[in-house]
C-alpha cells in the first residue's frame, strides 16, 4: 500500500507533499480516518457528494447559526480530503471520480464565497471572491504543464479558512466589517494566486 504522500502526489500531478508546509501531517490524519470508511467499502463520490451537500447547507445556516455553518464548512474540507483518500486505499481511484471531486471542488467554492455574504460580507465582493477562484482553477486548467501543480496563495486551504473565519467572526460579533475582510482578503488573494499562475 502506497503511504498517503505518495499516493497524494500521483493524484496531484506529482506534488510534492513535503514542499507544502502541514500538507504531511494533514494527509497522516486523513488516512488513518480514512482506513475505517474504506474498510466499510464506502464509495468515495459518496463522501464526495456529502462535501458538497455540507458546503450547501453551510450557506443556509451561516446568517442565523454561524457556529453550524463553521462546523459544516470544516466537514465539507473534510469529505474532500477523504474522498480521495478512501479511493486510494479501496484501490477505486478513478477518471470520473477525478472529474467529480473538481466539479465538487468548485462547487463548493461557490457556497464558501456565499457564506461570507451570508456571514455578512458585502454580496459584490463574496461575489468577486468566488468568481476569482473559478477564474484561478479554470486558467490553471487551460494553461496545463506545470501550472497543474504550481502552489499559490490562493488554493483551497486559502477559501476555506476565510469561509471559517467568517463564520466564527459573525458567531461572536454581529458586526459586518470582519466577514467582509475575509471576503477581501480572499480576493485579494485570489488576484496574487492568479498572478503566480500565469507567470512563467
Amino acid at each position: 500500500m502506497e503511504p498517503p504522500a505518495a499516493g497524494w502526489s500521483a493524484l496531484h500531478h506529482g506534488l510534492d507533499p513535503a514542499a507544502v508546509p502541514l500538507l504531511r501531517p494533514w494527509l497522516s490524519l486523513i488516512w488513518r480516518l480514512a482506513r475505517p470508511l474504506a474498510a466499510l467499502r464506502v464509495p468515495p463520490t459518496a463522501l464526495t457528494a456529502v462535501g458538497v451537500v455540507l458546503a450547501a447547507d453551510a450557506v443556509l445556516f451561516a446568517a442565523r447559526l454561524p457556529w453550524i455553518a463553521l462546523a459544516l464548512v470544516l466537514l465539507s474540507a473534510l469529505c474532500d480530503g477523504l474522498d480521495g483518500a478512501v479511493a486510494m486505499l479501496s484501490r477505486r481511484v478513478s477518471a470520473f471520480g477525478s472529474v467529480a471531486d473538481k466539479t465538487a471542488d468548485r462547487i463548493a467554492d461557490c457556497a464558501f464565497a456565499a457564506v461570507l455574504w451570508r456571514c455578512g460580507a458585502p454580496w459584490p465582493l463574496a461575489l468577486a471572491a468566488g468568481a476569482l477562484s473559478l477564474a484561478h482553477e479554470g486558467i490553471r486548467l487551460v494553461l496545463g504543464g506545470r501550472r497543474l501543480a504550481r502552489i499559490t496563495v490562493a488554493e483551497r486551504p486559502t477559501r476555506v479558512i476565510c469561509a471559517a473565519l467568517a463564520c466564527a467572526c459573525a458567531g461572536v460579533s454581529p458586526a459586518t466589517w470582519p466577514p467582509a475582510v475575509c471576503a477581501g482578503v480572499w480576493a485579494g488573494l485570489a488576484v496574487i494566486g492568479l498572478a503566480q499562475l500565469v507567470v512563467r
